[in-house]
């Protein structure tokens, strides 16, 4: 029935997120990084994927609402706007991983091993030259 399949995943699993009234629980944007999540996820579907369409509509008012308000980490609210400046999959995979590790470096829980590994696996050369951009001190 609804069996759409984005990457590795299928659009069934969103159907247990909606409650009796056929709209998404709105306990759903409790979960910020869940609800970036999901925002970036509704990008991959296709033309008949519509419950991937209603999430994508519920993810950018709440994601516009909350960068908008300013209520959440600096870090999270940079990781929300860049996602609304420009979903992930359409950047360059370098620049994201780049951005990424840069954000959650700054994280209260950051795994500081999983961190230097994460470092270690980029280009040393790619990440310097892009380090001392103009654009990466911007961020």
């Amino acid at each position: 029935m609804h069996n759409k399949s984005v990457s590795f995943w299928s659009t069934d699993v969103l159907w247990r997120f909606k409650g009796d009234n056929g709209e998404f629980d709105e306990g759903l944007t409790r979960d910020v990084k869940g609800i970036l999540s999901l925002y970036e996820a509704a990008h991959m579907g296709t033309t008949t994927d519509y419950i991937l369409d209603e999430a994508l509509g519920l993810t950018i008012r709440y994601l516009e609402s909350l960068a908008a308000s300013g209520t959440c980490k600096l870090n999270l609210l940079r990781r929300i706007r860049n996602a609304l400046d420009q979903p992930q999959h359409k950047n360059l995979e370098i620049i994201v991983a780049m951005e990424y590790i840069q954000l959650y470096e700054q994280e209260e829980n950051c795994n500081k091993t999983l961190l230097e590994f994460a470092k270690l696996n980029l280009n040393p050369c790619s990440y310097n030259t892009f380090k001392n951009s103009k654009s990466f001190r911007s961020l």
